[in-house]
């Protein structure tokens, strides 16, 4: 064997029945192999067909990976589309050159990558939601079958009639313990801290990427795994961003999978987080406070709430049955934010939290005869 040279403008490569793909240019090289933008050639070999791209493996283990994750997702619209798979060799011998191909549609509209560079982003709330939506049924079919992508980042979305298609499944593994796949390969920019320690990849981090590009797509500035707390900063509706935050969270707030993620995302917005209906009593409560209210401090409150039976505690947990909201002055804090994230997500879950503003918790205190005291710090 002699080492396989790149590709030349004008070359013709063969697949196994005689079909023709003549090269036109190269488009890009990476760890993966070459690709290059070809057209598929008339049967006499004269005329130009369809514009394809070509794709020549580095190695005959990448070259049977994407091709047989190329054909699980062949017909999903949500994936580019892999159109043909053979091995090409010329000459004999000693001078054997052997290239490992694949023929995927040619997507002209380009990657979100390419969107970002020629100013074609932000896209507004709606469009994003639709869209996220239609990527995570594909990875949701994925993720029960074991099938995890590892690299959905700007420059493997792509766009296809506007819509968001996933391409280049050079990385994707398969495994019968989806959660714990070791991994081999995987893009550092946009994978989470935990990855790092664990060595270990599965659909919630697909999931963490897929966050990643929501916030791309919004801002229409590339966001990768050092920006995240650049996510509260987002102009965008309370339960996308809380959805976001989710997506992209630490290993015991994150999203399992593609299909809880998916759940997240079409329910999240139903759910309220405006005061309702105070509990009869205050004893007995577990008690998160967020935001300011308006005539304790957060001390005084804490104390009166305290001596009235019930047990504050400073983040949002499984015992939580209470919430005492405050209004927020000035910018939101990111604590302060996490907590809301946290309700809205279990709230969604079936959780029973009770929201109540600082007026009804004063009213409560007073009912349960504690009235002098509120009076003396008020």
């Amino acid at each position: 064997m002699v080492k396989v040279r790149p590709l030349r403008s004008g070359q013709l490569v063969y697949n196994d029945i005689g079909d023709a793909y003549q090269v036109e240019s190269a488009i890009a090289e990476g760890g993966f192999g070459q690709a290059y933008s070809a057209y598929r050639m008339s049967r006499d070999g004269k005329r130009r067909g369809n514009r394809v791209c070509l794709k020549v493996c580095q190695s005959a283990g990448d070259w049977h990976g994407e091709a047989f994750f190329g054909k699980i997702v062949r017909g999903n619209h949500r994936a580019v589309q892999l159109l043909d798979s053979f091995v090409s060799s010329t000459g004999r011998g000693s001078a054997q050159i052997r290239r490992h191909v694949l023929i995927f549609e040619f997507m002209d509209e380009g990657t979100i990558a390419d969107a970002v560079d020629n100013n074609q982003l932000p896209w507004n709330e709606i469009r994003v939601r639709k869209e996220l939506a239609g990527v995570l049924e594909l990875l949701g079919r994925m993720h029960n079958v074991g099938i995890t992508h590892r690299d959905l980042t700007p420059a493997n979305v792509y766009l296809r009639d506007g819509q968001l298609v996933l391409g280049d499944f050079g990385i994707t593994r398969m495994t019968l313990d989806p959660k714990h796949a070791q991994v081999t390969a995987f893009t550092p920019a946009y994978t989470p801290k935990s990855v790092w320690s664990s060595h270990r990849w599965g659909p919630a981090e697909d999931v963490f990427q897929l966050g990643l590009l929501a916030c791309t797509l919004l801002t229409g500035e590339v966001f990768n795994a050092s920006k995240i707390n650049g996510i509260r900063q987002l102009e965008v509706a309370d339960d996308l961003k809380c959805w976001i935050w989710h997506a992209t969270a630490a290993s015991a707030k994150k999203y399992l999978d593609a299909s809880d993620a998916s759940a997240a995302l079409s329910s999240l917005r139903e759910v309220s987080l405006s005061a309702g209906r105070a509990p009869r009593t205050i004893a007995g409560q577990k008690v998160v406070f967020t935001g300011k209210l308006d005539r304790l401090t957060r001390a005084e409150a804490t104390t009166l709430v305290t001596n009235a039976g019930a047990q504050v505690q400073s983040a949002v947990g499984d015992t939580t049955t209470l919430i005492v909201r405050g209004p927020v002055r000035g910018a939101l804090s990111e604590f302060e934010g996490r907590k809301l994230f946290a309700v809205r997500e279990r709230l969604r879950l079936g959780q029973r939290i009770r929201i109540i503003s600082g007026g009804q918790l004063e009213r409560m205190l007073r009912a349960e005869r504690i009235g002098v005291q509120v009076e003396s710090v008020v």
